[in-house]
């Protein structure tokens, strides 16, 4: 198995997935600023004062369904092919899961260090400032953020062994 290939596909897949993933947080916020009312600090909430509203539980729905099953999930089995084809064999469990650990890891790494570090707390457009909660000290906190994708993290190990459970039924069944 050339694993240098296994995790240089992943990674280009995994960055195209968080470029679209930037893209659609922008065009969610441009709908409804409190689509990822959920996602701040608790303090920025509280002086936000109010409930996601029913446009942002709609717009964080469609996000959902949109990047979710409309880019992430057909990026993956776009990855998982072309990575096959390049290899010029089945991936099995073991390629599979890493492949697919890794492209989630990306994500996960791009979305803090990029949307929420550089991004949110660097720049700060007034697009991903909730109304009300302008220049508040929680909005510049680093912390926050790498606890809040720490405790994401166990998703990667998930994602892995699910796409690595896909790809090795649906090799066994083929």
């Amino acid at each position: 198995m050339d694993w240098s290939l296994v995790v240089g596909y992943a990674l280009a897949y995994g960055l195209v997935m968080s470029v679209l993933f930037t893209a659609g947080v922008f065009a969610g916020a441009a709908l409804s600023r409190d689509f990822l009312l959920n996602d701040y600090p608790e303090a920025v909430q509280e002086r936000y004062g109010r409930p996601k509203s029913e446009r942002g539980r709609r717009v964080a729905l469609w996000f959902g369904v949109i990047f979710w099953g409309g880019c992430c999930l057909p990026l993956m089995a776009g990855a998982i092919l072309h990575l096959r084809s390049a290899l010029g064999s089945d991936l099995g469990f073991a390629a599979a899961a890493v492949a697919g650990a890794v492209m989630f890891a990306t994500l996960s790494l791009f979305d803090l260090v990029v949307l929420d570090w550089i991004v949110l707390v660097g720049l700060r457009p007034g697009l991903l400032v909730l109304p009300g909660t302008e220049g508040m000290p929680e909005y510049r906190d680093l912390g926050f953020h790498a606890v809040e994708a720490l405790k994401g993290s166990p998703l990667v190990v998930v994602v892995g062994l699910a796409v690595g459970g896909v790809v090795a039924l649906a090799e066994a069944l083929a």
